[in-house]
């Protein structure tokens, strides 16, 4: 087994190893960035196209802003508008296709987007601005599609990618500075003069474009170098520089910066300037396509890579696959139908039979544990062998809980049966005493035993339906809610405290009747419990629009966490299983299973000034509209009375009104 486990371990992780899966998988990325950079570089020479209308655009609006129609034709800007258009459609269907990988690349892609829609809000609001501002305004949108390619650059696969998209990126920044210097000193000439922040951005450009072409030289290649010496030359870029000069020698010697020059030589100054843009823009271009292949070649060089490794290593997997596969066979289908087995049995078999053991009869017939079907005799077998232990453990163990809580449930039915009828003729011995009793004070303390009496003869039912067992005592007629409700009281001891605000008609089910009773003498009784001698106890109640009622019990006492609400709550809605826990708060207990058993919701919650509030809700089937006039507890006859139960005793000090609210179950005490 050892051997056969160690084959199955080594064989793989060796063969991996030589034949370079990490190569593949290296070759692969490869390919994936060579293709995402590939995306992002056709992304940088839309954006490049983009950016070179934008100027033409800011240029033109500048000069529209400085010299209205004698400088700029509007059929001219339109032209140049629509061409700007048409370049921001394409950056967007570009930028649909790239998948970044990278957050900073995500946010400068977005932050292009995002500009690209701003260029028409940007267009309504130019027409009313100083050509400085117009040229500041274009220029925020220049710049974000200029960094873009300093951020290809510091995310590019390969050195060389890099590079180009760096010095594309210098190219950029010259090329904007020299757009930007274009567009100020035209503006100053149709102005005919400089302001002084205009004449210092003069300046900034220049600085601007000389440190953006040395930066330039620095990363370019020799090639790109050659190129651009060759193309950015020629007489009109002499003759820009020559009237530069001159207009701004002008400026510097007026006061005012003052610069007089006719419109012929604005004109002049643009065509020429235009050049050096125009040129540069050549070498751009240039550029952001020779990185656009070298960017496709790179990803065709690393898919070809990945590949050829791959097929290798299919091939070398495929020898290795057969050999793992002669191997495992003798350990797969053994270990398979032991993990199938176990999980049935952890999953369906164990949680049924312990389902079916929660019957104490079930578990004393006593239940066959079925074994995992696999029968080999290695380590395998011996591990199917202890599992089936293992559950048959737990199944005995389950048995021996359900025969115990069985027994407990009998030892709680005896013990209250034994005692139930004793309860019963003592409180018909206290009802004859009341009767022929005429002392005021004696009446009164065989009241008092009267509700003692009571609360233990409600006691012993708590431990009939701790045994799962029900009530013998039926009530057959419905019965208005408020005689159930003074009812309660009557098995509560401090019931002068509780006042009563049930309103509207209201009559209870008969088979609810002696639950719903004992249900509310347990919230009753808590709230009284666990709230100061001095304050009231309020039960209030009234018809919901929905259908059914519902009653509120609200105290002023000590109340509950939110973490022992939310248990309690929890308690009420799934009645656990009788344990240890259920004996200590048997209150809780038995409300939650005379809830459940008639489909009642009770539910505990902070009241507003201290204390807590039970709400219970009585469904349709439980509560309804009823007629007025209810069934007092000494209008029941006397045999009649004595069968009926809380109904029947019902003293004539429960049936003062009061005012509803709730009680609640914290540690310990009277009926918890």
């Amino acid at each position: 087994m050892r051997t056969r486990l160690l084959a199955l371990i080594v064989v793989p992780t060796v063969t991996v190893a030589l034949v370079a899966g990490l190569r593949v998988a290296e070759s692969i990325e490869n390919a994936d960035a060579y293709e995402r950079t590939g995306r992002l570089a056709t992304l940088g020479k839309e954006l490049t196209a983009l950016t070179h209308e934008v100027e033409g655009e800011r240029d033109m609006t500048a000069r529209a802003a400085a010299g209205g129609a004698n400088a700029v034709d509007p059929e001219e800007l339109k032209t140049q508008q629509d061409a700007v258009d048409a370049a921001a459609r394409k950056v967007r269907d570009a930028a649909q296709d790239v998948e970044t990988g990278s957050a900073a690349l995500d946010l400068t892609v977005t932050n292009v987007l995002n500009r690209v829609d701003d260029l028409g809000a940007l267009r309504k609001v130019s027409s009313s601005l100083a050509p400085g501002v117009v040229i500041d305004r274009y220029s925020d949108f220049v710049s974000a599609f200029s960094d873009f390619h300093q951020i290809v650059s510091q995310t590019a696969p390969t050195p060389e990618i890099a590079q180009s998209a760096l010095a594309l990126s210098d190219l950029a920044h010259a090329k904007d500075a020299a757009s930007r210097e274009r567009s100020l000193i035209a503006s100053a000439i149709w102005q005919q003069r400089f302001e002084p922040l205009e004449r210092a951005r003069v300046e900034d450009a220049r600085a601007e474009l000389n440190a953006s072409i040395d930066s330039f030289r620095s990363t370019a290649t020799t090639a790109q170098l050659r190129l651009y010496d060759d193309t950015v030359t020629g007489p009109e870029l002499d003759q820009a520089e020559y009237t530069r000069l001159l207009v701004l020698a002008r400026a510097d010697a007026s006061a005012n910066l003052s610069v007089r020059f006719s419109a012929n030589a604005a004109k002049d100054w643009v065509s020429d300037s235009s050049a050096r843009v125009d040129r540069l823009r050549t070498v751009e271009q240039n550029i952001a396509a020779e990185l656009a292949d070298d960017a496709d070649a790179a990803r065709a060089d690393a898919q070809v890579d990945a590949i050829r490794d791959a097929v290798l290593l299919f091939l070398v997997l495929a020898v290795v696959v057969a050999l793992v596969l002669i191997v495992a066979r003798s350990l797969v289908l053994p270990l398979r139908r032991l993990q199938t087995g176990a999980l049935e049995v952890a999953g369906t078999r164990l949680p049924g039979l312990v389902e079916r053991l929660r019957d104490p009869e079930a578990a004393a017939g006593g239940i066959e544990v079925e074994p995992i079907d696999v029968d080999s005799r290695d380590e395998i077998g011996q591990v199917a062998r202890a599992f089936d232990e293992v559950h048959r453990e737990a199944v005995r163990l389950a048995a021996d809980e359900a025969v115990l809580r069985g027994n407990i449930n009998a030892m709680f039915v005896n013990l209250s049966r034994r005692s139930q009828s004793l309860i019963e003729r003592q409180l018909r011995l206290i009802e004859e005493l009341e009767q022929s009793e005429r002392d005021e004070e004696q009446l009164g303390n065989l009241f008092r035993l009267d509700h003692l009496a009571t609360r233990m003869r409600r006691n012993n039912e708590n431990l009939l339906v701790l045994g799962g067992q029900e009530q013998v005592r039926r009530w057959r007629k419905p019965v208005p809610l408020i005689d159930v409700v003074r009812a309660s009281l009557s098995e509560v001891e401090q019931y002068e405290r509780v006042s009563l605000r049930v309103q509207g008609d209201m009559t209870v089910a008969g088979p609810a009747v002696n639950d719903l009773v004992h249900l509310l003498a347990e919230l009753i009784e808590n709230a009284t419990t666990f709230s100061s001698e001095h304050t009231k106890v309020t039960v209030s109640g009234q018809l919901l629009s929905g259908g059914g009622s519902m009653l509120q019990i609200t105290d002023n006492g000590v109340g509950m966490s939110p973490e022992e609400l939310e248990q309690a709550n929890w308690r009420l809605a799934n009645p656990p299983v009788i344990d240890f826990g259920a004996a200590r708060r048997m209150g809780l207990f038995v409300v939650g299973r005379l809830a459940v058993r008639h489909g009642i919701r009770v539910e505990l919650r902070a009241a507003q000034g201290g204390g807590l509030t039970a709400f219970v809700v009585l469904p349709d089937a439980v509560v309804s509209p009823g007629e007025s006039g209810g069934i007092g507890a000494r209008g029941l006859p006397g045999r009649e009375a004595a069968e009926q139960g809380p109904l029947a005793t019902l003293t004539a000090s429960a049936e003062s009104p009061a005012v509803g609210a709730t009680g609640a179950f914290r540690q310990e005490g009277p009926g918890t």
